[in-house]
């Protein structure tokens, strides 16, 4: 129990010495200066574009896979109350397998690229003269 206690002592005043040293003043050379619309070739701002797509749309696909896969369940078991979809769910209900739930997130994944696809190819048909 000592030695809990000297750690914790040792690692709060180090936080305190370390935020209440002076920092350094910045100069304004070593501000970096924003990015131009020419620094990164059009194709790696596509890549980077489709990367943030096919990421944020992820999760949301996952919720909606998982919502579909138990009404899917729900509705294929005559509506038993052991399948209830997700809201209604208790300690009873039917729990996913492990393949299963890894089919539910490649699906999710697989969709996902998909939208990110389909956004690439709006986006460069917009871009056409």
């Amino acid at each position: 129990m000592r030695r809990w206690r000297s750690v914790a002592a040792c690692l709060l005043a180090l936080a305190i010495v370390s935020t209440a040293s002076p920092q350094a003043a910045v100069s304004p050379a070593a501000v970096p200066e924003p990015y131009t619309k020419d620094e990164f070739p059009a194709w790696a701002t596509g890549v980077r574009r489709f990367e943030i797509v096919s990421l944020g749309v992820f999760p949301i696909l996952l919720f909606y896979t998982r919502l579909a896969a138990d009404l899917q369940r729900y509705a294929g078991n005559n509506f038993d109350g052991t399948f209830v979809p997700w809201p209604f769910k208790n300690e009873n209900s039917y729990t996913p397998t492990d393949s299963e739930q890894l089919s539910y997130v490649l699906t999710a994944a697989g969709l996902s690229m998909v939208f990110g696809a389909v956004d690439a190819i709006l986006l460069f048909r917009a871009e056409l003269p």
